[in-house]
């Protein structure tokens, strides 16, 4: 096989690989490396004129949105805890549904004692805690801790059901509130965008159930 055939067939196979990706910046990426790899044969082998014009325009127009999405991302300055939630648990690059979700969310503090949600409550919000402490309690027991990067009212969020837990802080708390109902209608519309968010909060869940089955093996050693 020869240099233009292994560029071709990684041209081609790059294009199938950016058409599954669910970030607009990746599949970028891709797409432009896919290109780059498509010029590669133009060079060695050549397409014809209008093949030629074809690949140096896909490439070009990848290029450019691709600069135009970073530049747009940096525009946002987002701060860190921000990019954290948005680029690094929820996996969320474009920077227009960056902006859409800032908009249905809530910054606060919270400090030690407050309640944030109630056992049994119907519709309990979808916290992200960013910085702090909360105990869960089930039946007046505290059944675990949640810290930083741990998501609150998911599983109500994921199944319709109420809350399963009352939630109390116990150290200062930095959180994120989500309008439940405004992210329901957002992410409907967006389904890439609602894999993506779903995707995360079941990771979160998975992960705040391991380490609470851990810590209660523990207590019954």
């Amino acid at each position: 096989m020869g240099y233009s055939e292994i560029a071709a067939l990684t041209a081609g196979g790059l294009l199938v690989a950016a058409m599954a990706m669910t970030s607009m910046r990746w599949l970028r990426i891709v797409a432009l490396v896919a290109g780059l790899a498509a010029l590669a044969v133009v060079l060695l082998v050549g397409l014809g004129t209008v093949g030629n014009l074809l690949v140096i325009a896909f490439v070009i127009v990848n290029a450019v949105q691709l600069v135009r999405l970073v530049l747009r991302t940096r525009a946002h300055h987002l701060s860190a805890e921000e990019r954290e939630l948005l680029e690094g648990v929820l996996e969320v690059q474009e920077p227009d549904h960056q902006r859409r979700l800032l908009g249905l969310m809530q910054w606060r503090d919270a400090g030690p004692d407050e309640v944030l949600m109630t056992q049994g409550q119907a519709n309990p919000p979808l916290i992200y805690i960013a910085a702090g402490a909360a105990a869960i309690e089930h039946e007046g027991k505290i059944v675990g801790v949640c810290g930083a990067g741990d998501f609150l009212g998911e599983m109500s969020l994921l199944t319709g059901e109420n809350a399963s837990a009352t939630v109390r802080v116990t150290n200062d708390l930095r959180m994120a509130k989500f309008d439940r109902d405004g992210l329901a209608q957002f992410t409907a519309g967006v389904p890439e965008l609602k894999r993506a968010f779903d995707a995360a909060l079941n990771r979160g869940l998975a992960a705040k159930v391991l380490r609470m089955n851990k810590a209660a093996a523990a207590s019954a050693d």
